[in-house]
């Protein structure tokens, strides 16, 4: 079960980057809360976790009609149909040597190589409201006793659904299992000690027909006079960051890159917070790097992790029922990264930069491409993350077109052969093309992901 649940939540936010230009789309978290997220039903927004992530919604058992005092009708929910295909798929072989008993025929297989993800979605429906005959028909009309029982039992901020993206079929999600982990396979009497055998272990989930994939909020309000409002959704907090870069040659003009939306803290704040790991002593830190390294190749298990810090960030109580249906071995990594922290300090975890710098590095990591982590080990293993950290943190600054070049070729002066090779492939990873002395963009960018990994992971490493 648990697995299905990433696997969907991966899809649904592969399917919103392909079709959502806008960034409005939330996608679904869970296919088996389908109906409570369509249009008109009431949905809470619970803030908190790392600051690049938008915030997550959680269902309720409400709708708009039943907070409001009188009867009359509200806007009837319309359908568009929508022709959209999404599939992804990485094919690649994976291969495993056994290593068996000659007496014997079930040999234990270790993965060497990470085999493909395939994603299928196919046709959507959209449901809506029309937002402005919405308005019209909630303007002058109250809130019933019901309202201040709903904000007593949701204490975050309560939305409306006014679209919701809808599967007109049923859809096969087809996960192939990516990183290391072990199979046991029966393998011929005749085989060979130490043969390599394709494998394929492949878990699936059915959405069904009807299944929201995908919707949108608007935030309700209520005047002092206990008239309803409603307003777009705005981050709290919000600040934006423009970024700038002149890219490809000392001719080019400098060109904006990207719009940062923070929902709690900007991206300096954010390394002040990774810098409290700097605070533990030699020991801690290489026992909580070694746990990172275990937990960043258990897929299911990383996403369990970064989402109970998250919680834990934002001042709620996680749930350990997840975690709990794991194996006994993978259970023990995770709760041995939760005992670093003693229960008290959990209790109050909104004020714990400590909780807040591991969760921001899980997440990061969780979030990159699955090449980045590689890379990134290999960067470790090299010792330049140091370095990496600072010219991606220069790249990020707003450089003036005339000393761009120049930085970048001081920037990167420093690194060998091997070590720029590395640093180029990492950047190409989220989306930028680096030379010795320009940087460019070319597809989609992680520019907050990657600098917290590299100053959490340089951070743990320093001495």
């Amino acid at each position: 079960m648990v697995h299905q649940l990433r696997m969907f939540r991966k899809a649904m936010q592969q399917f919103i980057k392909q079709i959502d230009s806008g960034g409005d789309l939330i996608p679904a978290t869970s296919v088996y809360d389908s109906e409570k997220f369509k249009p008109l039903c009431l949905v809470c927004r619970r803030m908190g976790g790392p600051f690049w992530r938008k915030a997550k919604y959680s269902c309720t058992e409400f709708k708009l009609k039943q907070i409001l005092i009188d009867d009359d009708s509200l806007p009837t929910v319309q359908q568009n149909d929508m022709s959209f295909q999404f599939s992804k798929s990485l094919e690649r072989p994976m291969k495993g040597t056994a290593v068996v008993n000659t007496e014997l025929v079930t040999g234990n297989i270790e993965i060497t190589d990470k085999l493909c993800t395939t994603i299928q979605l196919e046709g959507t429906k959209q449901v809506y409201v029309s937002v402005s005959e919405l308005t019209e028909s909630l303007e002058n009309r109250k809130v019933g006793r019901l309202w201040d029982h709903i904000k007593n039992s949701y204490s975050e901020d309560l939305c409306v659904v006014t679209e919701a993206l809808v599967s007109v079929q049923s859809i096969t999600l087809k996960k192939i299992n990516e990183r290391g982990s072990q199979f046991y396979i029966t393998l011929p009497f005749n085989s060979l000690v130490g043969a390599e055998y394709n494998l394929a272990a492949a878990s699936t989930l059915c959405i069904p027909d009807g299944a929201v994939l995908a919707y949108k909020v608007w935030n309700i309000t209520v005047t002092n006079e206990g008239m309803l409002c409603l307003s777009k959704p705005s981050m709290k907090g919000q600040t934006k960051l423009l970024m700038r870069r002149s890219v490809t040659s000392v001719k080019s003009q400098k060109k904006s890159w990207m719009c940062l939306d923070s929902t709690d803290v900007s991206m300096e704040e954010g390394f002040e917070i990774c810098r409290e790991l700097q605070c533990l002593n030699d020991g801690l830190k290489q026992h909580l790097l070694d746990l990172v390294y275990q937990i960043i190749e258990d897929s299911e298990l990383h996403a369990i992790l970064s989402d109970m810090l998250s919680d834990a960030c934002a001042g709620l109580d996680y749930n350990l029922s997840e975690l709990n249906q794991l194996e006994e071995g993978r259970r023990e990594l995770g709760e041995n990264l939760l005992a670093i922290w003693s229960e008290e300090q959990l209790k109050n975890a909104t004020e714990d930069q400590l909780v807040k710098a591991v969760s921001f590095l899980l997440a990061a990591l969780e979030d990159l491409p699955p090449a980045t982590l590689r890379l990134l080990m290999q960067s470790l293993k090299m010792q330049i993350l140091s370095q990496q950290f600072t010219l991606v943190t220069t790249i990020l600054k707003d450089l003036e077109h005339s000393q761009a070049d120049q930085i970048l070729k001081v920037e990167t002066g420093s690194f060998t052969e091997d070590a720029f090779g590395i640093t180029a492939d990492l950047l190409n990873e989220i989306g930028l093309h680096l030379e010795r002395d320009s940087v460019q963009k070319k597809g989609e960018l992680y520019l907050c992901e990657l600098p917290i990994a590299l100053c959490c992971l340089n951070l743990l490493t320093s001495k």
